[in-house]
Order: structure tokens, then C-alpha cells, then sequence
């Protein structure tokens, strides 16, 4: 991303008003519908910092906010700071939610929140779209290879071209009770389930883990892997498969131009329910953490240290 770019995109949506319009065509691109009743004619209530849209059905009268129904339902925080952040979030090497509050001014916290409503978008979005054609399902791993039994597996599925090159993926973190613990390798029955959710079950080939890589898939791998250390200093189970979802977003929209993907992502972005922080924090099940049978992460770094000859 450009600095140009981004003052651009900060020149035309510099005002509420201006964000509260392109939300509006996102919301209801062929016009507005009563999300009560489907009614197309509507009052404008602007007696609120944001506006109310009051339907003109005599037998409905029912009030809906702009970002009602959308991620940013509820949130006190600025349109204008919202566009700005999805802009980031759209740009080809992404950016971190730490690097967005510097840039935003706005607190770690909230800059946090924002980023993981967005790739919940961004997930609803991709969700739509399955793997089709040929497809390759691959499995390979997330973290440093001296620490291997720290390692996150996880699936890598893509359409491929004629020259086997991929044109669409989805990379998928296994439930935890689907991995075999002393290998960390993937269950049949899981790879099953992704290639059903994931796919249209036609033309699938299942690569073994040890089987020679495909070139266009291994380079994936690879910058996926970068991009997690890189951007975000290394990412976490728990909240690994959000990144991942955002990470395919964008790398299957790599043919469009950076506003492109940001419209689509705005578009995806009002049309997907707010995800409350409790939702967000809640607990999920992880592999188990290899130092707990240490006592300490330092045995455990120790343990491997002597592995190495150290």
C-alpha cells in the first residue's frame, strides 16, 4: 500500500456523512428493504449521530440504525475510523492490530476488536465461495520446525489451474480432538469434513505430508508462515484460524485492485451480524501447550536445547 493510497481513501470518506452513504449502497445495493417487513419507502430519522431509517409501511413503522445488523452494530467508534481500518486490512500484507492504533489513534483494545470483527466478515464472505474443478488438499504446519512438537497443523486446499498452479484456496485449522498428538498429524474423517465444507467434492486429490510439494502450494505455505511472523510477531491457536481466514481473503482477491477489495470487503462487512467481545473471548479448545509435560516453558526449551547438541 501507498501512502497515496491511503490519503486518498481517507480524502473521500473524511466525514460521517460521506461513510454513511457508502454504507447504505453496501447495506441495501438495490435499495433499501425494511429488515422487518421488506417495505422499499422510508422515513430518515436524523435526530442521532447516526441515522435512523423508519419504514413507510403504515402496518410496520419499524426503526433500524445503519450499522444495525452489520459488524459495526453498537461500536462508538467513528465510520470514518472504521473505513480507515478496513483499507488497512485490505491491503496485501495486512497489519496488525498495534500498528493500527498508532495509526488510528485509537486504543490497543479497541483496535484489536476492530480487526477481529473485520476477518469475521471476511470469513462470511469467503464462506460463499467453494473450491471448484481440480483441487488439491495438502497438509503442512505453522511454527518453528526446532520446536516441533509446538507446531500447529493445518490444511491447505486449492483449485488449481491447468499448470497445477493454485487459483482459489482455503487453509483450515483441525479441531484439535481430529490430530493425532504424537505425530500431529491430521484424521481422515477431518480432512473429509473440509473437503465437504469446503469444496464441491469433485476432482479432490489428498496429498500425503511427506509427498513431493507442489511448488505453487509450498510457496503458500511459506509466505502464510512470513506473513503470521512478519506482520504479527507470530500468532496463537486460539485465534490462528481468524488470520488464516483474512490471509485467503486476500489472496484470492489478488487480481483486484486494492479498492476493489476493500469494497467487497465493506460489503461483507454489512451484511454480517456484529460479533460481541464474549463470542470473541470465549473459550476454544487448542492442542495441548508440550511444556505442560515440562512443568515449565524453559525445561522444555531446555529439553530441546539439549536435543540440539546445546
Amino acid at each position: 500500500m501507498t501512502a497515496l493510497a491511503f490519503n486518498s481513501l481517507c480524502s473521500d470518506y473524511s466525514t460521517e456523512e460521506a461513510c454513511i452513504q457508502a454504507l447504505f449502497q453496501a447495506r441495501w445495493p438495490n435499495g433499501f428493504r425494511c429488515p422487518a417487513c421488506g417495505h422499499s419507502n422510508f422515513y430518515t430519522v436524523s435526530s442521532r449521530r447516526l441515522p435512523l431509517y423508519q419504514c413507510a409501511s403504515p402496518y410496520c413503522r419499524h426503526q433500524t440504525s445503519i450499522t444495525a445488523g452489520t459488524i459495526m452494530e453498537g461500536s462508538r467508534t467513528p465510520l470514518t475510523l472504521w473505513f480507515r481500518a478496513l483499507f488497512l486490512l485490505s491491503q496485501i500484507s495486512g497489519i496488525s492490530s498495534f500498528a493500527l492504533s498508532n495509526i488510528l489513534k485509537i486504543t490497543y483494545k479497541t483496535a484489536w476488536l476492530i480487526t477481529h470483527k473485520i476477518r469475521h466478515a471476511m470469513k462470511r464472505e469467503e464462506a460463499d465461495y467453494p473450491l471448484t474443478g481440480n483441487i488439491r488438499v495438502e497438509t503442512f504446519y505453522y511454527g518453528s520446525p526446532l520446536y516441533s512438537d509446538a507446531r500447529q497443523p493445518l490444511l491447505l486446499g486449492g483449485a488449481e489451474d491447468e499448470c497445477g498452479d493454485p487459483i482459489q484456496i482455503k487453509i483450515h485449522q483441525p479441531n484439535p480432538d481430529h490430530v493425532e498428538l504424537r505425530y500431529l498429524s491430521i484424521h481422515k474423517h477431518e480432512i473429509n469434513s473440509f473437503i465437504e465444507e469446503h469444496t464441491n467434492g469433485k476432482s479432490v486429490v489428498i496429498k500425503n505430508p511427506y509427498a513431493m510439494k507442489n511448488s505453487g502450494f509450498n510457496r503458500i505455505q511459506r509466505h502464510v508462515t512470513s506473513w503470521l511472523n512478519d506482520t504479527f510477531r507470530g500468532i496463537g491457536p486460539k485465534h490462528l484460524q481468524a488470520y488464516l481466514h483474512e490471509y485467503c481473503f486476500r489472496w484470492n482477491k489478488q487480481g483486484l485492485c486494492l479498492r476493489d477489495v476493500f469494497s467487497r470487503a465493506l460489503a461483507a462487512c454489512a451484511s454480517t451480524p456484529v460479533l460481541i467481545y464474549r463470542e470473541l473471548t470465549r473459550f476454544r479448545p487448542v492442542l495441548p501447550r508440550p511444556w505442560h509435560a515440562f512443568s515449565s516453558k524453559s525445561k522444555w526449551r531446555g529439553w530441546h536445547l539439549t536435543r540440539w547438541g546445546h
